[in-house]
């Protein structure tokens, strides 16, 4: 079973995955893991043309922030699950919660197994993230709004470039994400965006595409300020994945939009006294539940034996040990428990970790274990598990839908490219709104953008009427 994945394996990946098997052929499923991985600035282009050609292997990691499941069945990538779950592995079904069900759902057929790594009910997708010790280190305060944001990024810059000469930047997870964290501010919050950032969705089923909308012209204007100031790196639209991810594992940020670090990875890596805050703007306003489904593990419809991944995964979410066993690998070799719920890892020479699996593309986490080193209050680790503002938490319309490209593939795909060469370099600050966005909109209109918009309200009006 052959498990590909983004990333780069552990020093002591080869004897973990020996005793995965092991406990695998002891617990009588016929089942050979291999993890495959795949450099991070590699990704996407490996696996489409894996795809492509036809390769065979049996499980593939989507992110559906990144490339969602329904982007990979419209070009029939991935097998229907439905008859193959209840077949080989049932149990599956009980184990997740059907709104989860319902995001690994496209067009009726279920077409990944959620992997719940995190409960993400919206207050996950809004926040900014900052480098608390490094702000108190320079006698400043953490910003709540974003004329605050403005004041404070250029005194840290400066100052913690005369430290030590090294400059940073704003930290973004995915040019192509919309900054959720400034949405909050807006007057419309709340609004739902796809992570491809195309487009947008009121709560009454009005669905645009937002990079016509006034709350995108003010997304660009703030980037735009960040950027003249000299806050985003002046080549944001080129740098590889693997540096901008190392920027964040190391803490070398102004201000993650969206997402950053946690307190425990960077202590992890050697970054002593590190302190990290995220919090959302406007705190008040409620949570949108837009995503439930973060990421997915799926069959590509390459497999030949499209079985063996969901044995695995049933395998692997039956118990405690068997999780334990591949996230961490072997106790008291990898790893050491520490009560119900939390682990030690043992490392190497080098002070890294002799063998983890990056939990957040295959963990359940009733089984989750927090690291000894994490530093979460009760409050943080509470929210990771769960909903801790259910009276303050709304469902989006979109929950559950799917977007099916196919009545408009040709435009769709001619949208997405002209996306990334006209739109991205004003949405990221670049080249201001004022300057470019006109051109930019001739050629979305060319590319047949009138004609997406259309057919995707057309198929979310059906999808809500057919949820009354």
């Amino acid at each position: 079973m052959r498990y590909y994945m983004p990333g780069a394996p552990t020093t002591q990946e080869k004897e973990a995955t020996a005793a995965i098997n092991e406990k695998l052929a002891a617990d009588g499923v016929p089942i050979d893991f291999t993890p495959m991985y795949v450099p991070w600035d590699q990704w996407t282009n490996k696996i489409n043309l894996m795809l492509s050609a036809g390769d065979e292997f049996e499980l593939l990691h989507v992110m559906d922030d990144y490339i969602p499941i329904y982007a990979y069945v419209s070009r029939d990538g991935l097998t229907p699950l439905d008859e193959l779950i209840e077949e080989y592995a049932p149990a599956l079904k009980d184990r997740f919660e059907d709104i989860l069900w319902k995001c690994a759902t496209v067009e009726g057929k279920i077409y990944a197994i959620p992997d719940y790594w995190r409960d993400n009910s919206g207050d996950g997708e809004g926040q900014l993230n900052f480098r608390l010790d490094k702000l108190e280190e320079f006698g400043l305060s953490v910003p709540t709004t974003l004329d605050e944001v403005l004041e404070t990024l250029p005194v840290l810059q400066q100052k913690w470039e005369e430290q030590d000469g090294e400059k940073r930047y704003v930290y973004e997870h995915s040019v192509n994400r919309c900054p959720l964290a400034l949405h909050r501010t807006y007057d419309t919050w709340p609004y739902f965006t796809s992570q491809d950032g195309l487009f947008c969705v009121r709560q009454d089923g009005t669905a645009q595409l937002y990079f016509t909308t006034e709350e995108f012209k003010k997304d660009c204007e703030f980037m735009h300020t960040l950027y003249t100031q000299g806050l985003i790196h002046p080549d944001v639209l080129n740098l590889p994945a693997d540096t901008r991810r190392t920027a964040l594992d190391y803490g070398d940020y102004l201000m993650g939009i969206m997402t950053g670090p946690t307190e425990s990875t960077l202590l992890a890596n050697g970054i002593e006294g590190a302190r990290v805050s995220s919090k959302a703007l406007e705190p008040e306003k409620p949570y949108l539940r837009n995503l439930s489904l973060l990421n997915a593990n799926a069959v590509p419809a390459t497999c030949k034996n499209p079985q063996a991944g969901l044995l695995f995964l049933d395998w692997m979410y039956s118990s405690q040990e068997n999780q334990d066993l591949v996230l961490y690998g072997i106790p008291g070799t990898h790893w050491n428990p520490v009560g119900d719920d939390q682990y030690e890892l043992i490392k190497g020479e080098d002070n890294k970790p002799l063998y983890q699996f990056d939990s957040w593309m295959i963990e359940y986490v009733p089984y989750h274990r927090f690291s000894v080193d994490d530093v979460s209050t009760e409050e943080e680790r509470a929210d990771y598990v769960s909903n801790i503002y259910p009276d303050n938490t709304v469902d989006s319309v979109m929950v559950g839908f799917g977007f099916n490209s196919e009545p408009v593939k040709v435009e769709y795909a001619n949208l997405q490219a002209e996306y990334t060469t006209a739109i991205l370099p004003i949405k990221v600050g670049v080249v201001s709104y004022e300057e470019g966005f006109e051109s930019a909109m001739e050629k979305m209109r060319t590319a047949g953008c009138e004609a997406v918009i259309a057919e995707y309200q057309k198929q979310l009006t059906d999808y809500i009427e057919s949820q009354k």
